[in-house]
Parts: C-alpha cells; structure tokens; sequence
C-alpha cells in the first residue's frame, strides 16, 4: 500500500550527488544517476558514520567477506557475487526498528530459507537515472522477527520497534545473526536494489544513527538498529 501525504513536503540530499526526493509529487529527478549505464546500481559505501557502533559487517557491493572469503550466493537461477544490501550485525533478539516514516509494504513471518521480513514503503520517489521513470523507494529487513500484529498498510515511525534479529537457524543467514538492510526501487529481486548509502539522514556515505531530536526528511534514513 503506498504511502502518501496530505502535506507537500521535499528533501534534498547534500553533497556530490544532490539527490532530490519529493512526497507530493512523489518524484523529482536527481543531479546525478544511481544507475549505470548498463543498469547496474553505482556503489557508493558508508564512508563515515557510527559504523562499528551500528555493527555494520557487511556493507553494499562488497565482494569479499571480511575474512576474506569471496562473497557467493547461489540461488535457482543466478549466483551472486556483489552483496546487495548492507548487514548490520547483533545479537540474536535485538531491536530492529523503522528506518524512516512510511507505511508497511509487506511481512514475512518466517521464511524457510531467509526467515522473516518486514518491507516499509517511504512515500519518496527516485529517477534511477535520466530516461527513466520515477520509482518509488522501499526498504526491507530480512532475517528478522516481525513484531506479532504488524500488518501491510500499518503507519510506522522512524525509530519505531519493528522486529528484532533472528537466531542464525535458517540457510541464508549464515552462522552470525544479523540484519540484511536493502533499498528497492521495484518489485524485482534480483535488479530493483540501490545503494542505501546514498539515502543516509546525515548525508551520502555517512551512515546515521536514529536520534528523535533529529528531524528526518522525506526520502533520508536511519540504521535499521538503534546504535
């Protein structure tokens, strides 16, 4: 269920990339693309932030694990070898709240081989790159338990108790138990994803931490664990 406002509100990202994002319209366009040319999404990183306070292990577009192990997974009809997502690792049972305002897309008890889910639609829109047409930006949890009660349609707040993080007993989530944070721009799995550093609260590549004296404007994030 997308999420709208009574109330025109607009952000724009500081730095390099000057990403707008809109409520009312839900779109504007960006002063630089998040995709390639090719399609594929432009990796950015968490350059700055609280980032071992956030237990962030394994962030977007890393190749390798930090042992060095290459970074594989294989799934029926592709093998992955860039992570698409950001993992923020803690311990089994603890919080995992909303990282922004918006509406619950959808909740996944417990997947068989991923565990549980819970996606938050953001009202903010994005033109992956010019020529394309706005999509709207969801974020997904994966490898969590959803709170009992949670329901699609559901007005959630940024900072808000949505889950906490699952014991590592389902295959996909390894031997660690941790968050696997991605934002989406569409329905597709495998190439709807995007870079979540380039949406931070406190601007691009700088991770942020949820702070409720901070105000958050449409379209930014917060770490989907209170840090």
């Amino acid at each position: 269920m997308p999420y709208r406002s009574a109330a025109l509100l607009s952000a724009c990202l500081p730095g390099v990339l000057a990403l707008c994002l809109s409520l009312s319209p839900p779109a504007l366009a960006q002063g630089q693309p998040l995709l390639d040319q090719a399609g594929k999404p432009l990796v950015l990183g968490a350059k700055r932030g609280p980032r071992r306070k956030a237990g962030l292990c394994l962030d977007y577009g890393k190749t390798r694990f930090r042992d060095g192990a290459p970074y594989r997974v294989i799934e029926p009809d592709r093998t992955i070898t860039s992570h698409e997502g950001m993992d923020f690792c803690k311990r089994a049972g603890s919080p995992v709240i909303a990282p922004l305002d918006g509406r619950v897309r959808f909740v996944e008890q417990d997947n068989a081989v991923y565990g549980g889910v819970v996606a938050i639609t953001s009202g903010a829109s994005v033109r992956p790159r010019p020529g394309l047409a706005p999509q709207q930006i969801f974020v997904e949890m994966v490898h969590i338990v959803p709170l009992q009660g949670l329901r699609p349609g559901q007005a959630v707040t940024a900072g808000q108790v949505v889950g906490h993080v699952q014991r590592a007993n389902r295959p996909s989530i390894g031997k660690s138990p941790h968050v696997h944070f991605a934002l989406r721009r569409c329905n597709d799995w495998a190439t709807c994803h995007l870079d979540p550093n380039f949406f931070w609260r406190d601007g691009p590549g700088r991770l942020s931490c949820h702070d409720g004296s901070k105000p958050l404007p449409p379209g930014r994030i917060v770490a989907p664990v209170p840090c």
